[in-house]
């Protein structure tokens, strides 16, 4: 038998989820094919400018840690776009990944901040409600070093397909219905839309 109390805990960390969907594009524009992340975002909006689907919202960032939870709360379905750093690289070949892989991700794990599954785990402590379904698309990079920016040309290759195959996808899965907006989204993609940074 629950304690006092046990299940108003549960009810209030029960996610409260929109029905929409995020494409968050992650990386340094500046630290050549670690902008990935962003380049693919970028494309993504602009094909869903073109031919919209219902309830999805594209955002971009060059940061992680705590942000992460910002950026996706409320959304009841992620997809997150970045680049992926390993040892004998393929430049521009496409990893899929789950919260529990993406170590080595220059934006999803790095030294000075939280991974984003440890931002999920925070969130869930918190009763923040963060996305069910994640996916992570991650672009293998050929250079993150340099300070140009840019993305070498295998990586630059990748751009337009994987744009193009994610919006497919999307259009695949429309909802029947537009889901709720709020002002909290409409803010999220005005500050946060690809290019804003």
């Amino acid at each position: 038998m629950p304690k006092m109390g046990e299940t108003d805990q549960a009810q209030k960390r029960e996610p409260a989820l929109s029905g929409r969907t995020v494409v968050l594009g992650l990386g340094n524009p500046v630290l050549r094919d670690d902008g990935v992340g962003l380049a693919v975002a970028t494309e993504l909006k602009r094909l869903l400018a073109e031919a919209p689907v219902r309830g999805v919202d594209v955002l971009a960032s060059t940061r992680a840690g705590f942000e992460l939870i910002d950026l996706l709360r409320g959304y009841t379905r992620a997809i997150i776009l970045d680049c992926i750093v390993l040892p004998d690289p393929q430049p521009g070949r496409v990893c899929r990944l789950t919260l529990d892989d993406v170590s080595g991700c220059a934006r999803l794990v790095n030294a000075h901040e939280m991974s984003v599954g440890t931002a999920f785990r925070l969130a869930e402590q918190m009763g923040i409600p963060m996305p069910v379904e994640v996916e992570i698309i991650a672009v293998e990079a050929g250079d993150t070093s340099t300070i140009a920016e840019g993305l070498s040309p295998a990586v630059q290759a990748t751009v337009g397909p994987l744009s193009r195959e994610i919006h497919e996808s999307l259009k695949r899965n429309e909802l029947a219905t537009d889901p709720p907006d709020t002002e909290d989204f409409r803010n999220r993609r005005a500050f946060y839309s690809p290019g804003v940074e």
